[in-house]
């Protein structure tokens, strides 16, 4: 199946639950889709990482990261929405390479600008026992 990337419109077009969108899309690991998000001026945390600004920092962000696990999902527990910024509070769920399933607490606060694409993504998140070996 092929999945078509909206390069001009606003990635959560129709969409009522811009977070939910924007994480459904994250979820699949199709990094095209997820670029669609961010705007060119995209300020990305992730975890205790040194601030990334900008796309193709952030592409390159999730190249790394993804390029080691075959699955995501994330499960809402909580949502705060204020207009144009979000916090949502998740358990997600990883598969590594190795096939091991891992789920952990996850925060994103996300905001995004009129036209919809993100300006801001922080996630807050503990990476050690992602990678801990057994």
């Amino acid at each position: 199946m092929t999945q078509q990337v909206l390069d001009n419109q606003d990635p959560a077009h129709g969409e009522e639950d811009w977070v939910a969108a924007f994480l459904r899309d994250a979820d699949r690991l199709h990094l095209p889709t997820l670029m669609n998000w961010f705007g060119d001026d995209i300020d990305l945390r992730i975890a205790n990482m040194p601030l990334i600004q900008g796309r193709e920092g952030a592409e390159q962000a999730f190249e790394q990261f993804w390029s080691t696990l075959t699955g995501m999902s994330h499960k809402r527990e909580q949502l705060v929405v204020d207009g144009d910024c979000a916090f949502q509070g998740s358990v997600v769920t990883y598969t590594r390479l190795d096939g091991k399933t891992i789920s952990m607490p996850v925060a994103s606060h996300l905001r995004r600008r009129g036209e919809g694409r993100l300006n801001r993504l922080w996630i807050y998140i503990d990476l050690a026992p992602l990678f801990a070996e057994d």
